[in-house]
């Protein structure tokens, strides 16, 4: 297996733990992006946050292919983001995450975002997304705010899942 973090799942206080900025990038930050890469590939997910691998700091990957093993790899890394806006026009789409494993529940967001980050060369740069992958930057930077895709459901859902969320408690406890 290749050299890659193990994922953090919730019930873990790392993922509502508070994240630190990074501002200057240095190889440190490097390696972390690149090992984060090999682990969203391996893991087979589309992005992946630093808390999610039990680093507390404001870093995320994003695979651009969106899991399509027929494209060339293309990844964004994004140190530092904000979502500067949010378009009033949402949707409700199925998400996933990989510290909710086997998970997958509908959640409304919006459907255009601005956002505002530093690239892995540091340079400051911003961008609008819509769609899929404004879902994606959306799901990534709320992590980093330390919030998962469950606190974004009603308590009437979140009552209906919670016997999944019991089990990947459990899970969580496992791997510490």
């Amino acid at each position: 297996m290749a050299d890659i973090y193990d994922i953090v799942y919730y019930g873990d206080d790392r993922l509502t733990r508070e994240n630190e900025k990074i501002g200057n990038i240095t190889e440190d930050i490097k390696n972390i992006a690149r090992k984060m890469i090999r682990t969203m590939k391996e893991k087979d997910g589309v992005g992946l946050a630093g808390p999610q691998v039990g680093i507390n700091k404001k870093i995320a990957v994003i695979d651009m292919t969106f899991g399509q093993k027929d494209r060339e790899e293309e990844y964004l890394i994004l140190i530092d983001p904000e979502i500067k806006e949010y378009s009033s026009e949402k949707n409700i789409m199925e998400e996933g995450c990989l510290s909710f494993p086997e998970l997958f529940i509908p959640v409304e967001r919006s459907v255009k975002i601005k956002i505002s980050t530093k690239n892995i060369s540091g340079e400051k740069i911003s961008f609008e997304a819509e769609g899929f992958l404004a879902r994606v930057l959306q799901h990534e930077v709320d992590h980093l705010n330390s919030i998962v895709f469950v606190d974004r459901i009603s308590p009437v859902k979140k009552m209906e899942i919670s016997s999944e969320l019991k089990k990947i408690k459990e899970k969580a406890k496992e791997v510490r």
